[in-house]
């Protein structure tokens, strides 16, 4: 066991988790503004924003899944980030101020707005479990990160790296994530500097010629190329840009910071942070994935997870192997704080306050927000044992937003129709499944013919004709007065 990794990075967890959750909690334990658990008052700044929706959305695809991903992509890995990038556009620029000017608490509800009670409570289940599936990969990319900290078994790690995760939002809510965020966004850049020049110092040999060198002998010379297999980005570099853009455009993940803006101004401007501090992170992991495979890494653990990790401990001087594991620790627990916050959100606005008790006051939205924060880390802490790969099951659980996309720009655009949405959405999801579960693509011979190029065709085509031709379609929110719009469910 690596003592001195473990120490400073758990001395680190506990001064910036406990710290700041206590000083917030403290401060604010008085204060009675509206969604100030869930939405920090609604006083984010654009700083605040920016840096919230950068580390929200930078966790275990960007971090582990990418060093996993260059095992067999090698450079082309770093698309995970450039899709992301493009995915910080449509949440700042488009649904993100669309959302804050609409005034809704959850993105359930705005569904419910536009298409009716039934299509609220629907999207409500789904989006909170495909969150939660989120939450489970966050949780075992966490693991990972104690086991390359100090050698624990998997589990242990899962189960420190759980608490941690939960405690980094229980105490104060989104305000403590939102200041945590900022004070791990400094770290973690500064980590990633000194990461880089070292990788390029104390690799073995000649360093990243070596690299070079190898992985041309192993015929894999396009790996260093991020345009260099056609396949790969018709079947993983496009596709995983509509994937993160078109769910996150549209989830409670990706859109509960903007809800919590200050304003409309903020949310727009957050891009210039959001978008470099989120999109950049890829380049690091995808160049220590590179050299964890062309050294051989794979073949020591047989495991393209875990061999960038004991390459790390192996290669790098201790004190730059604390300082990346707990930068890398502090962007996942960030992501594992919102990805519990957001079931928690849409289970106490919208099922307990929606269902049970429609006269429910804010102190008791936050105690059951809290319980239910419990609930999901600790079942993400027993589910994140299955270990699937992770950009993979990000990339299916991610089009499962396709059709809620779609449908949320038909209903706020141009026409609303409750059978259409319903419809759209059942049909796409059903499709998603199929085509991944009974190996369609390679029994069709399109292994590039991503689920989400299915999903998307499928969802414009029935969005639009049945929108178009059922009966009893009402006109775009947008469209409405806004006597009208406040008369909406």
């Amino acid at each position: 066991m690596n003592i001195g990794i473990l120490a400073f990075v758990i001395i680190y967890e506990i001064l910036t988790v406990v710290g700041v959750g206590f000083v917030i909690a403290r401060k604010n334990r008085n204060a009675q503004e509206e969604g100030g658990f869930a939405f920090a008052g609604k006083g984010l700044t654009t700083s605040h924003v920016g840096v919230t929706l950068a580390l929200t959305m930078l966790g275990s695809a960007h971090i582990w899944g990418t060093c996993e991903n260059a095992y067999a992509m090698g450079g082309i890995a770093v698309w995970f980030g450039i899709a992301c990038t493009v995915m910080m556009v449509v949440i700042t620029q488009i649904t993100g101020p669309w959302v804050r000017k609409i005034g809704t608490a959850t993105i359930p509800d705005l569904f419910g707005k536009l298409f009716g009670s039934k299509t609220k409570y629907i999207t409500a289940c789904v989006m909170a479990a495909l969150v939660f599936g989120c939450l489970c990969l966050e949780t075992q990319c966490i693991a990972v990160t104690f086991v390359a900290c100090t050698g624990w078994p998997y589990a242990v790690g899962a189960v420190v790296g759980g608490a941690f995760g939960i405690l980094y939002v229980l105490l104060a809510g989104m305000k403590e994530v939102s200041w945590l965020n900022m004070i791990n966004a400094v770290f973690m850049y500064a980590a990633l500097i000194i990461a880089l020049i070292a990788m390029f110092i104390y690799l073995p040999g000649n360093g990243w010629a070596d690299v070079e060198a190898n992985l041309v002998s192993m015929g894999n010379e396009w790996m260093l190329d991020i345009f260099g297999n056609k396949d790969l980005i018709i079947g993983f570099a496009i596709p995983t840009i509509f994937c993160t853009s078109l769910f996150q455009g549209v989830s409670q993940m990706g859109l509960q910071t903007c809800i919590a803006a200050k304003d409309v101004k903020s949310v727009k401007k957050s891009m210039w942070l959001a978008g470099p501090i989120n999109g950049c992170f890829c380049i690091i992991p995808a160049l220590l994935g590179m050299a964890a495979l062309a050294l051989g890494y794979f073949d020591k653990t047989g495991s393209a997870m875990f061999m960038t990790p004991v390459m790390m401990l192996e290669v790098l001087p201790h004190w730059i192997v604390a300082l990346i594991c707990a930068s890398f620790l502090g962007a996942l627990l960030s992501t594992f704080a919102m990805t519990s916050l957001c079931p928690a959100t849409i289970f106490a606005y919208d099922l307990y306050g929606g269902l049970y008790n429609k006269k429910a006051t804010e102190k008791e939205k936050t105690r059951i927000m809290r319980i239910m924060i419990v609930i999901v880390g600790i079942l993400a802490i027993i589910l994140s044992n299955f270990q699937p790969t992770v950009v993979t099951t990000i990339n299916w659980i991610f089009t499962w937003g396709v059709p809620m996309f779609v449908m949320l720009v038909i209903g706020l655009c141009w026409k609303r129709n409750t059978t259409a949405a319903i419809v759209t959405f059942f049909v796409s999801w059903i499709a998603n499944i199929v085509w991944v579960t009974c190996g369609l693509m390679e029994k069709l011979n399109m292994p590039n013919f991503h689920q989400v190029y299915l999903c998307t065709i499928i969802s414009v085509v029935l969005g639009v004709i049945l929108t178009a031709v059922l009966p009893g379609s009402k006109p775009g929110y947008f469209k409405l007065s806004k006597k009208e719009q406040q008369e909406c469910e």
